[in-house]
């Protein structure tokens, strides 16, 4: 399927479940590759006025939106024989907002660590807000990142990566995923 087929059928199935649900609110829709490349992303952004109720609290009902939404579309793409496609709602900008905020976040405990010389482990975090803290701190080569503990309480570890200290000391506790698969493995059971 194309992207303007795969695109028309995001707008339908969403349109339908709009409908049914008398969602009152305009939707955008985009495709972008994914971070890997391998696969499609369909990014559906509802906006309008008073759609808190769509988002929940600590956005449970977005993610259940998005996992319904996600379902309904690989469910068609399935019949068709087409690969799996990533799915991303958004509801008045918050999982936008949501990013920009553990990216921050993500930024001072960094500078905590190494202002610390130690670790510093950041809160529980769902698998996509721990892979915007793996993805915005890969980008010093002076900290580090692993995911630690079990669903629903995995949360990161950031770590300042010592000069001159031996590279066991650096290297991942053996009971660390790496941090691609945490985020894979963890959305598989989500």
């Amino acid at each position: 399927m194309n992207e303007q087929e795969l695109l028309n059928k995001a707008q339908q199935i969403v349109g339908d479940l709009s409908s049914m649900m008398n969602i009152d609110a305009k939707i955008t829709y985009a495709i972008e590759a994914s971070d890997d490349g391998d696969a499609k992303v369909i990014k559906v952004e509802f906006e309008g006025d008073d759609l808190g109720y769509m988002i929940g609290q600590h956005g449970r009902h977005l993610k259940a939106l998005q996992y319904i939404v996600s379902l309904l579309i690989n469910r068609e793409l399935a019949d068709g024989g087409d690969s799996t496609v990533y799915v991303n709602v958004d509801v008045g900008g918050y999982r936008r907002s949501r990013f920009d905020k553990i990216e921050r976040i993500a930024l001072q405990k960094a500078e905590d660590a190494r202002i610390l010389g130690d670790y510093v482990d950041m809160e529980p975090l769902p698998p996509a807000e721990r892979r915007v803290v793996h993805m915005i701190l890969s980008q010093f080569p002076d900290i580090r990142t692993e995911s630690q503990g079990e669903a629903p309480d995995r949360f990161v570890r950031i770590i300042p990566v010592i000069e001159g200290a031996s590279e066991e000391s650096n290297a991942d506790d053996a009971n660390s995923e790496s941090e691609a698969d945490d985020v894979l493995n963890d959305e598989a059971l989500e």
